[in-house]
């Protein structure tokens, strides 16, 4: 029997070859699927991990501990038995706080140890190895006039000092990394003065537990590694966490915002799964159609086989094995040939973590196997119809032409179903970034319902067309459409074809819409081509570096981002001479980027510049009173602070006299102050001082003696000096004892060089603080100052929402406390050169990271959503080369008896030229119109369910982004699928042609495989 089955096989090798390939494509992509997702499910969770703030990947205990010696020990065992995180280890440390104090200048500090500190910081000396040996860091040796081998004292309040030797200095080495990520010790921002007073004093452990302090604070830090957020073996990490919070007890706090980095990977990782399951499902049911469609046409040509099987006798079950097996043969060879190819595809796919490679082999086979026994249900039920059937009609060249009202009632069922289901998908109220199975197949059900309506029209439609060409003389085309109304399944032939390009419409639809969003978002995100993060002394310094680094404006702009405001406000704070030339500005932000820098920055007073030689200053006290010194602020070209002294002022007039070096004629005047002779006291109360002058290499300064050139503090709880101008003189009046609480006294004036209020843009529903009629504004963290509203945009760069947009030198010399939490950074314009980060570093700016819109594309790409829809886009392929595979049996199983036709009609007189347009026409017509409706049904698809898969698992929505139907996309998947099909098409029409005798014939006889079938089904 297997002889006889392979000598059928063989008389017809074009629908054994097809359903060889149907099945191969079936089983591979099921067999593909679920490694996909497992591979698919790590990625997303690296991508996730290691993308995310070092901050969601930290551990941290924090306690009071009793001070001793060996208090780091004891905090490792007590904290490291409380928080254990799988393949992770815990770092210790130590800390107390108190005065740090040298040849009479003092200020705050904190002494402190952490286990492995010396490999996280650079340098500059010696780790401390003995008691008593410490670090300070670069800004307070600056402040302190400390170098290595010096001896400060430490105290702790009400404590004996402590004497500390210096053996060097410290930057903090990756301070966004997650060594430091959460812990008091590393709080440092992108510029140094920003971090505040006090600085971390690194040193012993011994050293610490010496400081006489009663307890010490003590944290442990443990940083999560990637592995714990797969939830390797079952280990749910958030879960983990959450026991470990419970269980800390009244001593220990343990905190964490590792378990929202959990929710967003398996909130990902679900999109990845229902997404390519959904896809992989869609493409197995039109594998299956396929097959069923396939198999059902061959059926047809084997009908006359089956009739003369059964009229000689052949018993049913051996009619069945020899009919089915021609079927199921190459189908089997197909299904293994498929799972080789599936699994070899899901190793390219990427890899799986070892411990799960097993199990996604077992859900590869498993898949595999059901697409198999799909296939063969599927080719069963095809061959169920031929069985039934009596032997005249079998034995009938054409069959008869019933149509039964159970096909009817399943379209009918069919396209009710999908109606309800692309309401119900459209109806339901989904949460953002949220999807359902229902909402992911509303696209296939939409395309089905359209497919199956129109193919309903073809039928109609072709008669009434073949009845007009008829009667007006056009042969050809009279005989096309005759033929496709006639011809048997031309409804499922175009159902089939129109779906699938449909599908791949949808996805390509899909991917694009998400794509673009993404570029949108990146672009937004990063702000320009490419931005450096960098730490910086100062605010002055990272502006007065980029300008140094980039002297023609073209390359490089300075940007200060400052989130530490109220409610989640951002202050963007750039260089607006060079912030147009770099930014990337979208559409979408509002008014053209350069009219609106224009508003931020004014015309101001001029900047005061003096130059290295003698400074004199004409000063007289007047009266007696409590000892006064002037001082003059100063800022250098590189951005560093530089302060004069000139000393206690004696009552009376008198010139004092200071050699000021370091400037080279570019020391920007800032501020003027009266101070008391105590550091960092406030100035004496009601004291008078009038300035006569104020000379420079001996030129007078010009403008000093204008008040109006003259402000007092920003703050509006702080009181300073009041200023007047007669005769010449500038007076200056200290302020009155406070008799309010919380009032600040300073005894600082402003040089007058930048504009107040401040202009700022802002975005929507941003507001700044203060009474009504005076807005102020936390520029960097610190003291409120005025602002002005100059321009409302609808959204920023970089700033994920309510934000404001302020020049940073105005800012800057507004605001004189240094803040808190500056994050300094140069942004790139495209085309800038990689040594410019060179030349960055020469200007003394320190490089923390390197980002760029490509990078932020890269990273997105990898997340939930583009993986599933990557897939989609796959199984969409996939689709279209089964329709195509489809047709080309449907061709040629009618190909036989459409080339008699022809043939008769050639020999009554017809023309080469009829022949061809009639062979060539009705695939024609049959692509077109189904690669049209398919684009018409993805469109409308996309229409009536804009984002079937969520664009951002974050529900980010700062710009607007298209989810709606992507038409270039959607154009040019049906450019894809009028190419395959075409071509299919062409060549079944090129081979028709040939058979009806204007070509070497290429047709199988009808009867080929009767020859073998009658004499093995004769005997029983």
């Amino acid at each position: 029997m297997l002889a006889v089955v392979l000598g059928a096989i063989r008389a017809r090798r074009a629908q054994a070859a097809t359903l060889f390939l149907l099945t191969a494509l079936a089983v591979a992509a099921a067999t593909a699927a679920p490694w996909y997702v497992v591979s698919a499910a790590r990625s997303v969770a690296i991508a996730d991990v290691t993308g995310a703030p070092a901050v969601q990947r930290v551990v941290l205990a924090t306690a009071r501990v009793e001070s001793a010696p060996d208090a780091d020990a004891r905090v490792r065992a007590e904290a490291g038995r409380l928080v254990g995180i799988r393949g992770a280890s815990g770092t210790a440390s130590v800390r107390v706080s108190g005065e740090l104090a040298h040849e009479g200048v003092k200020q705050g500090a904190t002494v402190a140890f952490r286990d492995e500190m010396c490999g996280h910081l650079t340098l500059a000396g010696s780790c401390p190895a003995a008691a008593g040996e410490a670090l300070v860091s670069d800004r307070t040796a600056t402040q302190l006039g400390l170098a290595a081998g010096d001896r400060v004292a430490f105290t702790v309040l009400g404590k004996r000092p402590v004497e500390l030797r210096v053996t060097g200095t410290y930057r903090l080495r990756d301070p966004l990394g997650p060594y430091w990520a959460g812990s008091v010790l590393g709080r440092a921002s992108g510029t140094d003065t920003a971090a505040g007073a006090g600085d971390p004093v690194f040193t012993t452990a011994e050293t610490v537990g010496r400081a006489g302090a009663a307890e010490l604070f003590a944290e442990y830090h443990v940083v999560v590694p990637v592995e714990a957020y797969l939830g390797i073996d079952g280990y749910d990490l958030a879960a983990e966490i959450d026991r470990q919070q419970g269980g800390a007890g009244s001593q220990w706090r343990v905190e964490s915002r590792a378990p929202a980095l959990v929710d967003r990977v398996e909130r990902e990782q679900w999109l990845v799964n229902l997404g390519v399951s959904v896809a992989a499902a869609q493409l197995l049911l039109l594998c299956w159609f396929a097959l069923f469609f396939a198999v059902r046409h061959s059926a047809e040509q084997r009908r006359p086989d089956v009739g003369w099987l059964k009229l000689r006798g052949g018993a049913s079950w051996r009619v069945w094995a020899l009919v089915f097996q021609q079927s199921v043969l190459p189908m089997l060879a197909g299904a293994v040939a498929g799972a080789a190819a599936g699994l070899g595809l899901a190793r390219l796919l990427g890899g799986v973590d070892p411990d799960r490679a097993g199990q996604a082999a077992s859900l590869s086979l498993a898949a595999g196997a059901a697409a198999v026994l799909g296939a063969l249900a599927a080719a069963a039920v095809a061959d169920r119809g031929g069985m039934r059937a009596g032997v005249i009609d079998l034995l009938r060249h054409v069959p008869a032409r019933r149509r039964g009202w159970r096909a009817d009632v399943i379209d009918l069922v069919v396209v009710v179903v999908a109606v309800a289901g692309v309401y119900q998908a459209y109806a339901t109220d989904r949460e953002p970034g949220e999807s359902t199975g229902l909402v992911l197949v509303a696209p296939a059900l939409v395309a089905l319902a359209v497919a199956l309506a129109a193919a309903r029209a073809i039928g109609p439609l072709a008669v009434r067309v073949g009845h007009r060409a008829l009667r007006a003389g056009r042969l050809p085309l009279a005989l096309a459409a005759t033929h496709l109304a006639r011809r048997p399944g031309t409804h499922r032939v175009f159902a089939l074809l129109a779906v699938s390009v449909a599908l791949l419409g949808a996805a390509a639809s899909g991917w694009s819409a998400a794509a673009t969003a993404r570029e949108k978002r990146a672009t937004h995100d990063i702000g320009a081509d490419r931005v450096l993060t960098v730490q910086a002394r100062s605010r002055a310094h990272l502006l007065a570096a980029v300008r140094a680094a980039d002297p023609a404006g073209t390359q490089a702009a300075a940007v200060v981002r400052n989130g530490t405001g109220e409610a989640g406000q951002v202050v963007l704070a750039v260089d607006t001479e060079r912030f147009a030339r770099v930014a990337s500005w979208q559409e979408g932000y509002g008014p053209p980027l350069p009219d609106l820098l224009l508003r931020l920055r004014p015309g101001a007073p001029p900047e005061v510049r003096l130059g290295d030689g003698a400074l004199v200053l004409d000063a007289e006290l007047v009266g007696p009173g409590e000892p006064v010194r002037a001082l003059l602020h100063l800022v250098t070209a590189g951005g560093a602070p530089l302060t004069v002294n000139f000393g206690q002022l004696a009552v009376g007039r008198s010139a004092y006299q200071m050699d000021l070096s370091g400037c080279g004629g570019r020391c920007r005047l800032a501020a003027l102050e009266l101070a008391s002779l105590a550091a960092g006291g406030e100035p004496p109360a009601a004291r008078e001082v009038r300035i006569h002058a104020l000379t420079s290499g001996g030129a007078p300064v010009a403008g000093l003696l204008d008040a109006s050139r003259w402000r007092g503090p920003a703050r509006f709880d702080a009181r300073g000096p009041t200023v007047a101008a007669a005769g010449g003189v500038l007076e200056l009046t200290t302020p009155p004892a406070a008799s309010a609480r919380g009032t600040a006294r300073t005894g600082l004036v402003h040089l007058v060089d930048s504009p107040v209020p401040l202009p700022v843009a802002h975005t929507r529903f941003a507001s700044a603080g203060g009474a009504p009629g005076d807005p102020r504004l936390s520029l960097f963290g610190g003291d409120e100052v005025p602002v002005r509203f100059s321009r409302a945009v609808t959204a920023l760069p970089r700033v994920p929402g309510r934000g404001f947009l302020v020049d940073l030198e105005y800012a800057d010399r507004l605001a004189a406390d240094p803040g808190l939490g500056d994050e300094a950074q140069v942004w790139l314009a495209p085309g800038a050169p990689d040594a410019i980060a060179d030349r960055l570093r020469e200007q003394g700016l320190g490089v923390l990271a390197d980002d760029s819109i490509g990078s932020a594309q890269g990273r997105y790409a990898e997340q939930g959503p583009p993986l599933a829809l990557r897939f989609q886009l796959l199984a969409g392929a996939l689709g279209v080369l089964l329709a195509a595979l489809a047709l080309a049996v449907a061709a040629a199983v009618e190909r036989p008896d459409r080339s008699t036709e022809l043939s008769a009609l050639r020999a009554q007189g017809l023309s080469r030229r009829a022949v061809r347009l009639i062979g060539h026409g009705g695939y024609t017509v049959l692509v077109l119109a189904a690669v049209a409706i398919g684009t018409a049904a993805a469109a409308l698809g996309g229409a009536l369910v804009e984002a079937a898969m969520p664009v951002f698992v974050d529900e980010w929505a700062v710009l607007p982004v298209s989810t709606g139907p992507q038409m270039p996309a959607l154009l040019a998947a049906g450019l894809g699928g009028l190419v395959v099909l075409g071509v299919t098409g062409a060549l079944a029409a090129a081979q028709l042609v040939r058979a009806s005798g204007l070509g070497p014939a290429a047709s199988t006889p009808r009867s080929a495989g009767a020859k073998v079938l009658v004499g093995a089904g004769g005997r029983r």
